[in-house]
């Protein structure tokens, strides 16, 4: 061949590689039987970056990089960052310079540099593809889908600055002049998260105009990169193995020297390349079955994953990676190790272990982790002690980007025309943006795959979560129906009656074998051919089919040859095509099992049975609603086989049964004749029970998550309707320490105030009895006066500055009353400026007036007051704290040592209550004061009625979920003026007296 021939050959087995991998290239070579012994090596430096050895031809020499075109051939790179040295011919683009010199901290060897581009070009290659795993093979072909055309990227829940400045600065970030409604350009209904306005605090005390601080999410891959060390976590489906994945795909193509817009990572732009190893932690747990958790190992595995791509000699390769912190370690699935050790697997723990070993050893190198959200529980926590990062939900701007990538891939592979890709995206999108339900579930990557896919095989969409897998089920079960080459699986086994249906009982419980032994390295149960044929034989033969040996190996055959749900894991096992859908099927095993409540309450601890068992709860609805009603009773009453369940036994339950109830949808439980009133009243009961227990057994993720569902059943800690309100009202104690509801009652005295911290002056002060609310204002709560208050006809319970701002701002709600981080039901009302806190307050006094006493008054407290009911126990002594002298801890408050992203529901913390009952006091929430913060402490009792001075602030007490311990102390003050609000800050009412004094306009 002549030159330009083997250029034209090597430039079509690179495309080949590209398209369907290296080893599909390095078929292709090796059938063409024209070329000499030196030209075949010339071909595959040209496609797989190989060089002969050294001998002759030009020298590649340090700073540019000058290459031979004549032996490079087209497309070769001129020049290249770094520097290296090499005497001889290098056939194939220069590649791997910079990398190298970091890994071995100098110029490349020749053959080192192979060794890289060789395992770097195998790992992208086998990456590249983002296989459907069954779901539809005949879309993608055996190859899948482009990893890079359809991948969106993925945002974590944490909030980052976006922009900062007065209203008229960040003016053009908003739709509106009231600066409620982003702009197109920054609406996460329409772009990504990371570029959108998710979030806005006001700032400073400029009249009329407030700063704003306004925030977007933090993408997963700058949580990384900010992290060199990090567990990040996410629901089923949300994408966190296909998140590595394309990590890991990246990062080898960039460290290639591939860099482009498709590879761009952001938060990476100026991040030297790095090695990315892969593994999956499962296989890490089945290493140390038998073995020490201790670092070799990890580095063992990771030397078997280099010289499973072909890599010789990995071991000098990984070693000078590692020492020089020249890779990052992506483990993933720490939900798929199995809880306690068996004799092929260690436990989680040991796992992590392992990893932590590994990170001591090689502090250098950068490790993330991933895990389901539920299973990484306090104690693995503990164990690592990295940062956690959360993958949040996928916004409407990010499905906007998915839906027509992933139909762009079906033009790609001939399915449609663009036309047809381009209808079909619209309709999804505007679907799931009609519609809550599919709203909520396409906040998983997963699940709008699934309907992407449904809708262009059906042309409709299921609103139900277990529905959308029945019938993806039902398409993968239709194509072994199908009849294909003269044959379908009714000819396989020669029963013309014969379908797929008949056969679902047997593939739910090998679903549910397969999970329950979970041995792949992703989760999914590896199920030996020999089990497979022996339950075929078992079921045909229990059907009376004929010959049911003969039938059984006919059926093997074909589901090898078909492939679909059950798919062939090498040449002795199968899998099943996808984790979710083996989930689905152990769901259906579970509940529709002689004895489904007992398969329920035998797995209810082990939360890789958690999505089968909402599942499979979900399959029986539609024909069995009472079984659902059974299962739910059985986890909601206290007893269970006659016995007094434990406490965190009981309380766990309860979370269960709630989520269930949410998950299956109470209306629809109503409607089909299920005791839904019945079982929500007692699981309102335990819920209070647990929130009020001071021995919580349960951490504080698990409180707040029962607080949460509290919430959506109606909380009945704190008066909502007027009528409950005024019930409190009537039943208010006297006592000290002994409140009868709702209001904690604090005694006249002269009390000590200030003086916290060396230096502060300290005041000592007369007060008159009042009444604090036991707990902030919450959601629900403030939902009444959002209903009445915001009208043109509501002046009169606003101060008049108040009325002019709220006006001239056309403000109609707090600021983030429509943020769903913080309108739980039962979460303290944020968003709040003191002008509506006080035209709350005005509102309230009025609308109870018949039964409070003449001229008493609802109102936010004084400094002094909040103060005196935080700190002052029942002998008249002050501690630092509401519960005393301890420092915090997440049981007695809520600040971030808690590892929450938003307010937590009110009361979460009953150990930390005050000596007076009141919750809350310090941490969730800051609350607004009724006291100017710069006349503390001498005027810390007096009342400011109205703020018509620009320069004053006022004060805020308590700190908040977002602050350290330094701020849930009786001593740490804040201030915003009368204006300005924030997600950290909240109300807490007092009921007082008439006043002869104290009261003020500033």
């Amino acid at each position: 061949m002549t030159h330009d021939e083997l250029i034209a050959l090597a430039n079509e087995l690179r495309a080949l590689r590209e398209r369907w991998g290296a080893a599909a290239a390095h078929a292709a070579l090796a059938t063409n039987t024209t070329l000499t012994a030196e030209q075949r090596t010339f071909v595959e430096a040209e496609v797989f970056g190989e060089a002969t050895p050294a001998g002759g031809g030009d020298t590649i020499t340090a700073g540019n990089v000058t290459q031979s075109t004549a032996a490079i051939g087209q497309g070769a790179t001129a020049t290249t960052h770094g520097s290296l040295t090499v005497n001889g011919t290098v056939y194939g683009p220069t590649v791997g310079l910079n990398l190298g010199t970091i890994i071995y901290g100098r110029d490349p060897r020749d053959d080192e540099r192979r060794r890289l581009i060789w395992y770097l070009d195998a790992l992208a290659n086998d990456l590249r593809a983002l296989p459907l795993r069954g779901l539809d093979t005949q879309l993608a072909g055996a190859q899948g889908l482009d990893l890079a055309r359809v991948y969106v990227l993925l945002a974590t829940t944490t909030l980052l600055p976006l922009a900062t400045g007065s209203r008229e600065t960040v003016r053009r970030y908003f739709a509106d002049d009231a600066l409620t409604k982003p702009a197109e350009a920054y609406d996460p209904e329409r772009v990504l998260p990371v570029e959108a306005v998710l979030h806005s605090i006001a700032l400073d005390a400029e009249r009329d105009s407030p700063g704003l601080i306004l925030h977007r999410a933090q993408a997963a891959t700058e949580a990384l990169y900010a992290h060199p060390q990090l567990v990040l976590l996410g629901d089923p489906g949300s994408g966190k193995s296909t998140f590595v994945r394309h990590l890991a795909w990246a990062l080898a193509r960039r460290a290639l020297d591939q860099a482009g817009p498709e590879t761009a990572l952001r938060g990476w732009t100026k991040a030297p390349p790095v090695l990315p190893l892969l593994l999956p932690l499962r296989r890490l747990a089945g290493a140390l079955a038998n073995e020490v958790a201790e670092a070799q190992t990890v580095v063992t595995l990771l030397r078997a994953t280099l010289a499973g791509y072909g890599v010789a000699q990995p071991e000098d390769l990984l070693t000078d990676a590692l020492v020089r912190g020249a890779a990052i370690l992506l483990l993933d699935g720490l939900d798929e190790v199995v809880l306690e050790r068996t004799a092929e697997a260690a436990d989680r723990d040991t796992t992590l272990q392992a990893v932590q070993a590994f990170a001591e050893r090689y502090p250098q190198v950068r490790i993330v982790v991933t895990c389901r959200t539920r299973a990484f529980t306090p104690a693995l926590k503990a164990r690592l002690g990295w940062p956690i990062k959360t993958l949040a939900p996928l916004t409407l701007g990010q499905v906007r980007a998915f839906v027509p990538a992933w139909y762009g891939e079906l033009v790609a592979h001939g399915h449609l025309a663009p036309a047809q890709a381009d209808g079909l995206s619209a309709d999804l999108i505007a679907t799931i943006a009609e519609s809550p339900r599919l709203r909520a579930m396409a906040a998983s990557p997963l699940l709008v795959t699934l309907m992407a896919l449904l809708l262009f095989r059906r042309g409709t969409l299921p609103r139900d979560r277990p529905t959308l897998y029945e019938q993806i089920l039902e398409l993968l079960l239709g194509e072994w129906d199908k009849v294909r080459e003269g044959q379908n699986l009714a000819d396989a086994l020669g029963r013309p009656d014969w379908t797929t249906a008949r056969l679902r009982p047997l593939l739910d419980r090998l679903s549910y074998d397969a999970h329950a032994a979970g041995s792949s390295e992703d989760g999914r149960g590896r199920l030996g051919k020999s089990q497979v044929r022996d339950a075929l034989i078992e079921f045909f033969e229990a059907a009376k089919l004929p010959e049911p040996w003969g039938a059984a190996g006919r059926c093997l055959d074909y589901i090898e040859h078909r492939s679909g749900l059950l798919t062939p894991d090498g040449t002795t096992s199968y899998v099943f095509a996808h984790l979710t859908l083996q989930e689905h099927c152990a769901g259906r095993h579970m509940l529709l099992s002689r004895d489904p409540v007992a398969q329920v309450l035998a797995r209810r601890d082990d939360d890789r049975w958690r999505e089968p068992l909402f599942l499979g709860v979900g399959v029986v609805q539609a024909t069995n609603p009472f079984l659902v009603e059974k299962v739910l009773r059985v986890l909601v009453d206290r007893r269970e086989q006659g016995k007094a369940k434990p406490l965190a036994r009981w309380y766990r339950d309860l979370i269960l049964a709630a989520e269930l109830g949410v998950d299956r949808d109470w209306t629809y439980l109503a409607e089909q004749q299920v005791d839904v009133a019945g079982l929500q009243a007692d699981l309102r009961d335990g819920f209070v029970t647990l929130l009020a227990d001071c021995d919580q057994p349960l951490p504080v993720a698990e409180r707040v998550r029962a607080g949460f569902l509290l919430g959506d059943l109606g909380d009945p800690r704190v008066p909502v309707t007027l009528a409950a309100w005024q019930a409190e009202l009537a039943q208010r104690s006297t006592t000290f320490g002994q409140p009868a509801g709702y209001w904690c009652y604090v005694p006249a005295g002269s009390y000590q105030i200030g003086g916290w911290k060396k230096g502060q002056a300290i005041a000592t002060l007369s007060l008159t009895a009042f009444w604090i609310a036991r707990a902030p204002i919450t959601v629900a709560q403030y939902a009444l006066f959002v209903a009445e208050g915001y009208g043109d006809d509501a002046q009169c319970w606003w101060t008049p500055e108040g009325w002019q701002w709220k006006q001239a701002h056309k403000r109609q709600q707090p600021d983030v009353w429509d943020d769903a981080r913080f309108n739980g039901a039962n979460q303290p009302v944020s968003g709040v400026t003191w002008y509506e806190a006080t035209a709350f307050c005005a509102w309230l006094t009025e609308r109870l007036a018949e039964v409070l006493p003449a001229g008493w008054t609802l109102r936010l407290p004084t400094e002094a007051e909040w103060e005196v009911a935080t700190a002052y126990d029942a002998q008249g002594q002050r501690h630092p704290y509401p519960w005393g002298e301890a420092a915090p801890t997440p049981d007695l408050a809520i600040y971030d040592a808690s590892g929450l992203d938003r307010s937590a529901p009110v009361g979460c913390c009953p150990a930390g209550a005050a000596a007076c009952g009141a919750l809350d006091l310090v941490g969730n929430v800051w609350e607004w004061a009724s006291s100017r913060f710069n006349a503390y402490p001498s005027e810390a009792a007096q009342e400011v009625k109205d703020f018509i001075r620009d320069n004053l602030n006022v004060s805020w007490r308590g700190g908040s979920w977002y602050d350290s311990s330094l701020s849930v102390r009786f001593g740490a003050r804040s201030m915003l003026p009368p204006r300005g609000w924030s997600d950290v800050q909240s109300i807490r009412v007092v009921l007082s007296p008439p006043r002869s004094h104290g009261c003020r306009e500033c």
